[in-house]
């Protein structure tokens, strides 16, 4: 046990919930700082990859430099706490989880399309600015198309947020919650509800908040961030890889283009992709302990 854990690991709930914030708070202002440090973007394909460069040290600042600290700081156990557990049963774990991502891509379309549609009245206009300026400053990063570059891409857009959000989102804030409201359902709701309003994008909440309750089922039902992480990477590489197969001519549309499947198609494979959570996750005994333990 470090010196500074005595003082923090027998908080409450809610003062662990600030902790990780305020944590967060600092982590951020320092990764703003770093921005600084950085040259102004001039479109060239150095300045991409100094800009994804960028990014990759944001994300570690911004989210994994948190949860770790809070690990340390508030748990006496910090990997056990975390559940970086790597035993082969939960490759195979995360492997199924990738599976179930994949069957989902059809419903995740369909709410990303329905979400789309939504009017916000007096700020309708103004949160499709910021929705349109994150998306093109996304394909702006994802126009490169050389192999190396799909690379760089999916370690900064797929690894490196997957491992850093699920560290934050599910390894620290879902288990404060869950200890805090003594559900898990309840924790792993609110906890999808702060990851999805934490991307800022209105019209893509639904799909994320579905996302992030998958993740929190996930994590709850099999006991390891691994699990986590494999999905999560799974569905943002989906992205990446679309991305660039579009830019190298092999797709007529980028990925942010709605699929459109049938409903049949939909609804077949959301009911294949539950049937797999429920047969390998949900009747899974591996199950969280209760957070009090820790």
């Amino acid at each position: 046990m470090n010196s500074l854990n005595v003082f923090f690991k027998d908080s409450k709930p809610i003062a662990q919930v600030v902790g990780l914030f305020f944590l967060f708070l600092i982590c951020s202002l320092i990764g703003g700082g770093i921005q600084l440090l950085f040259p102004e973007a001039d479109g060239s394909d150095a300045s991409i990859r100094l800009q994804i460069v960028q990014l990759a040290f944001t994300q570690l600042l911004t989210f994994f430099l948190p949860a770790c600290l809070f690990a340390l700081l508030y748990q006496e156990h910090a990997g056990a706490y975390l559940r970086l557990h790597f035993g082969g049963r939960y490759w195979v774990l995360a492997l199924i989880a990738m599976v179930v991502i994949l069957l989902l891509v059809p419903l995740i379309d369909f709410l990303e399309s329905w979400n789309n549609t939504w009017n916000l009245g007096a700020l309708d206009r103004h949160a499709r600015a910021l929705s349109d300026a994150a998306k093109q400053q996304l394909e702006s990063l994802l126009v490169l198309s050389t192999v190396p570059d799909l690379i760089l891409q999916l370690l900064v857009f797929a690894l490196i947020p997957a491992v850093c959000e699920e560290l934050f989102f599910r390894g620290c804030l879902q288990q404060i919650l869950h200890r805090w409201f003594g559900n898990a359902h309840v924790a792993i709701l609110v906890t999808a509800i702060i990851f999805s309003l934490f991307h800022g994008d209105i019209y893509g909440f639904i799909p994320r908040l579905l996302l992030g309750v998958l993740l929190g089922y996930l994590f709850f039902c099999s006991g390891s961030l691994l699990v986590n992480v494999g999905a999560h990477f799974f569905n943002n590489s989906l992205v990446v890889v679309l991305y660039f197969l579009y830019h190298q001519g092999v797709l007529s549309a980028p990925s942010s283009d709605p699929l459109s499947m049938p409903w049949t198609v939909t609804l077949f494979c959301s009911v294949g992709a539950l049937l797999l959570f429920i047969v390998y996750f949900a009747k899974n005994p591996k199950k969280l302990p209760s957070a009090d333990r820790f």
